[in-house]
């Protein structure tokens, strides 16, 4: 389970990807943690050869904030064999959760009503 090069490679890709340059989110970076972050450390981060200098995982979570992405969060759930929901698909699955429990709810308030309706 030595995953430093995967993270390495899943740091460049998202890097790739960003709207923004290095320096752009090194800078925001920086700006949300109140710790310097470097162009050169995402550089490490982001390169295989230098799997040694893993992206600490407190910056994870700012990392993929600057740059629009859950990719190391969702590469980190799938790796725990787990599964993850964001924004608008929690709202929805939390909506047919209780569809969900109002369909079986109207189901028990109907057999009662028949039984109800038998004994009378």
């Amino acid at each position: 389970m030595d995953y430093r090069v995967q993270v390495c490679c899943l740091v460049s890709q998202i890097l790739k990807e960003a709207e923004l340059d290095r320096y752009q989110v090194a800078a925001e970076m920086s700006r949300l943690v109140g710790r310097d972050v470097s162009k050169f450390m995402l550089d490490a981060w982001a390169a295989p050869g230098r799997e040694d200098h893993n992206i600490p995982f407190y910056q994870v979570a700012v990392l993929e904030h600057v740059c629009k992405t859950h990719s190391l969060t969702d590469w980190h759930v799938d790796k725990r064999g787990g599964a993850v929901a964001y924004g608008r698909d929690v709202i929805k699955q939390e909506l047919g959760k209780f569809m969900a429990l109002r369909d079986e709810l109207d189901r028990k308030v109907k057999e009662l009503r028949r039984i109800v309706g038998e004994e009378q």
